[in-house]
């Protein structure tokens, strides 16, 4: 994978359980708190919402990895680009220097962060 010369600043890695989110609805106040608008309007427009939520917090969960806990998982907002692949924001800008991927099977959803 190229970084075009950058050194790797952080590295995180999450994993989540998808039937913890199967219970939610999208009024859900723990969703409404942990989610934005964008986010909980992607993952609610898929019939199986769950997979789509549990991997949007991995990915959460893994930037806040990444940036040793200098960020939360409430700064940070998991879009996607019109070909779907996710980006990360904060506060309304994409993060550059950026690498994120998610992923999910059939019970667990997974997303890895590589900050350059």
């Amino acid at each position: 994978m190229k970084t075009d010369g950058k050194i790797i600043k952080g590295v995180g890695i999450d994993m989540v359980d998808i039937s913890r989110f199967k219970k939610f609805k999208k009024t859900s106040v723990f969703l409404k708190r942990v989610f934005s608008k964008k986010e909980l309007n992607y993952c609610f427009s898929f019939k199986d919402a769950a997979s789509r939520l549990a991997g949007c917090f991995a990915a959460k969960e893994a930037a806040v990895k990444a940036y040793g806990g200098k960020a939360t998982v409430f700064d940070i907002e998991v879009r996607h680009d019109p070909l779907g692949k996710p980006e990360l924001w904060k506060k309304g800008k994409k993060i550059q220097d950026v690498m994120l991927s998610v992923t999910h099977a059939e019970k667990i959803a997974c997303a890895l962060i590589v900050l350059i």
